[in-house]
């Protein structure tokens, strides 16, 4: 490795702070230990500090909105998400003389400890979120909640505390992660990559992108590795009907693998198990809003499909291919990146006497592909094209599901697609308890997805001042059902405009101005709630420190 080992690492766990609901821990490589004389020998560094044993990170971002697109923050206590139009859930509405304007902030420590004795065994960390609007509650407890008047809100979130452990001492050799860690649907462990890494490749968090307790193995041996075993939910689901206080869980076990054809291009394969033995009785958010497909309260929240079934069990699988090349631009000013990912299963009802559907089949195909051209100096000179389609469903009550399955079903959410440079179409990803646009899942509400998106950004001053413009237009794939018997609706979900600036003002510190203009489609013709174009406009300020 280069003179910047230790600093290159924590760079990139730096930047994975960033982003709704998408945690990661701050980790650097572990302290060199009894093998520190080789190491000062081999890099010659006689004039650097050691390395540290102990280690603060601090993101902090706050983020003023003003848009026509209103959500309720009441139903999950200070946090809206769903998509535009939604009759439930957070009810996002646009209609006229309903703008609204609030200030939202995020503050996320995350805490490190390589300590020299372990020898550079292993490491520990630790990362906490507090997450409020301006002015809503206080002298409380509960989590999003405290920016009111005298404050004094219990209000820490834990997102990650886990154990890395190397038996080699080389992180990229092999790192087994042991707890409460950061999954998303990319090879690179999260730990230790930077998030343009995680949210260009892989499968860009569409399927997979939040926290969850298990474990983790990471290998760079003869290509890169990755093995999850995670429960992702419980439940005492038949302690009422049987007098068995088990606790049945939700498991995901995945297995992902992908070779270097040449350096910087990457060709992975991935298989994905879930097992759901809960029979709708798990949680969400606990106490409020239940998991699972078969739930009455999720679906609208995070814009997934919701299946006619009553306390089912069943399991899903993902098939899956991905590629990307050149994502770093170190050999040439082209890239590209994207995957192509199948997901099938089935969940049968747990109640002979059901009125609902006994069982309901999955079989649904999902794609994704992006190409960059790097045109000027710098990296962050570029024009992009990138498209997504899933299949659809145009009857969602029937035994049958063919449309995208994520773990939007399992949480709140539990994918972001993080990579569509959106403001509206999509949901705004630099943000903190609002989550809301016209698509929040790629499968669209299970009526499938076509959507196209092109960008073109500039560094004016380089380095400083970036300029971004973007358009974005989508499609669903199935028509959707009639909100007023007399009106019909189309598939067209309407096109996109925005534009970004953001200044640097120090190092890793940055303000932003974002404004995007959403022309609604055909899909919201017969809605009460969805009279007028969105439109939406923020400020934000990011500052990593550590």
């Amino acid at each position: 490795m280069s003179g910047g080992w230790l600093g290159a690492a924590r760079l990139g766990a730096v930047a994975l702070v960033l982003g709704l609901a998408l945690p990661a821990a701050g980790q650097s490589p572990t302290v060199p230990g009894l093998y520190y004389g080789d190491w000062l020998d081999e890099k010659d560094r006689e004039e650097d500090a050691k390395p540290r044993e102990f280690v603060l990170i601090n993101y902090f971002f706050t983020r003023l909105s003003v848009t026509n697109s209103v959500g309720d923050p009441a139903g999950l206590k200070g946090v809206s998400l769903g998509p535009i139009g939604s009759l439930s859930g957070s009810s996002v509405r646009v209609e006229p003389g309903r703008s609204a304007f609030y200030v939202e902030q995020r503050w996320i420590p995350v805490l490190e400890y390589s300590p020299s004795f372990a020898d550079g065994l292993a490491s520990f960390r630790a990362q906490f979120e507090v997450d409020y609007l301006w002015g809503r509650a206080a002298n409380a407890s509960q989590q999003n909640e405290g920016g009111g008047f005298n404050a004094d809100q219990v209000n820490l979130q834990t997102k990650n505390v886990n154990v890395a452990v190397y038996p080699t001492r080389n992180p990229a050799r092999l790192t087994l992660l042991i707890g409460t860690q950061p999954v998303y649907d990319s090879i690179f462990d999260p730990t230790r990559s930077p998030l343009n890494d995680i949210v260009r490749t892989g499968y860009k968090l569409a399927f997979i992108g939040s926290d969850a307790t298990g474990l983790s193995l990471y290998s760079n041996y003869k290509g890169l590795s990755k093995l999850s075993l995670l429960p992702l939910g419980s439940a005492q689901a038949d302690k009422a009907t049987r007098d068995d206080p088990r606790l049945k869980f939700v498991y995901l076990l995945t297995a992902d693998y992908a070779y270097p054809v040449q350096p910087g291009t990457n060709i992975g394969l991935s298989a994905w198990y879930l097992r759901d033995d809960t029979k709708g009785d798990a949680y969400a958010f606990e106490g409020i809003v239940k998991s699972g497909p078969s739930s009455t309260g999720l679906y609208p929240f995070v814009g997934t499909p919701r299946f006619n079934i009553e306390r089912p069990t069943g399991n899903v699988f993902w098939l899956g291919a991905n590629f990307h090349h050149n994502i770093d631009f170190r050999a040439g000013r082209l890239a590209a990146s994207g995957f192509v990912m199948y997901n099938g299963g089935s969940y049968t009802s747990d109640r002979a006497d059901t009125t609902f559907n006994k069982t309901v089949d999955i079989s649904g195909l999902s794609a994704n592909l992006e190409v960059l051209y790097q045109w000027g100096r710098g990296p962050a000179d570029l024009v992009t094209l990138e498209g997504m389609f899933t299949t659809g469903d145009s009857n969602l009550d029937d035994g049958r599901y063919t449309g995208a399955f994520t773990l939007n079903q399992y949480g709140l959410p539990g994918s972001v697609w993080f990579n569509h440079k959106m403001l509206l179409l999509f949901p705004f990803t630099s943000t903190v308890n609002n989550y809301t646009g016209a698509v929040t899942d790629i499968s669209n509400q299970g009526y499938g997805l076509r959507t196209g998106i092109a960008s073109a950004a500039w560094d004016i001053i380089p380095n400083t001042l970036n300029l971004k413009l973007a358009t974005g237009l989508a499609n669903s794939g199935a028509s959707p059902p009639r909100w007023d018997p007399a009106v019909r609706r189309g598939r067209f979900i309407g096109a996109e405009v925005n534009a970004e600036v953001r200044y640097t003002i120090r190092y890793l510190m940055t303000v932003g101005l974002h404004a995007g203009y959403l022309f609604r489609g055909a899909f919201y013709d017969g809605s009460t709630t969805v009279k007028n174009n969105p439109f939406a406009a923020f400020t934000t300020f990011t500052w990593y420190a550590f």
